[in-house]
């Protein structure tokens, strides 16, 4: 008859253990990684919606305000983490003559000074990206600065659209 000895015994079963313990937190590790990078996918496409979404909406809605002497305001929800909405004249980018443009965003001079068919942008944390091109889009003459930019309000972007026939004025409410 062979005794076994209880000690090995026990230092086989808590090597064993120990294995399976690293294995599972390898596995859970795992998991958890393609997890976030899921959710990470999700917000991003969900993010491209909203902007897309965005951009048709304002596209629209510089459309439909240019009859000659209408006033509308509307009020758009802010997709993303966005900002700042910013509009340049379409008049400006046709006309750059070279004689300093004055945008307080440098990436939306730069398009302008490069005749870039890009006029109006969205900034947010991560930089300034171009939304589209309006040949509708114009500014109020006295406004100092060539290009304008409006600021989110409580999630919102709150725009004033004024109708001047040939094309859309547009302003912060």
């Amino acid at each position: 008859m062979k005794l076994i000895n209880p000690r090995k015994h026990r230092k086989g079963q808590i090597a064993g253990q120990i294995f399976i313990y690293i294995m599972a937190v390898i596995i859970i590790g795992i998991i958890a990684l393609i997890a976030y990078k899921a959710i990470g996918i999700i917000l991003e496409k969900t993010c491209n919606a909203e902007r897309i979404s965005f951009q048709t909406e304002i596209e629209g809605l510089i459309e439909k305000h240019n009859s000659f002497g209408s006033v509308n305001i509307e009020s758009l929800s802010a997709p993303c983490d966005y900002e700042t909405i910013c509009f340049v004249s379409a008049q400006d980018i046709l006309d750059y003559d070279n004689s300093g443009y004055n945008c307080p965003n440098s990436i939306i001079e730069f398009s302008v000074e490069e005749r870039v068919k890009q006029n109006i942008f969205a900034v947010s944390p991560k930089g300034t990206i171009p939304m589209g091109y309006s040949d509708l889009v114009s500014l109020n003459a006295t406004y100092t600065d060539r290009c304008m930019c409006i600021t989110e309000r409580n999630g919102n972007f709150n725009l004033r659209f004024t109708g001047r026939g040939a094309s859309t004025e547009i302003n912060a409410k």
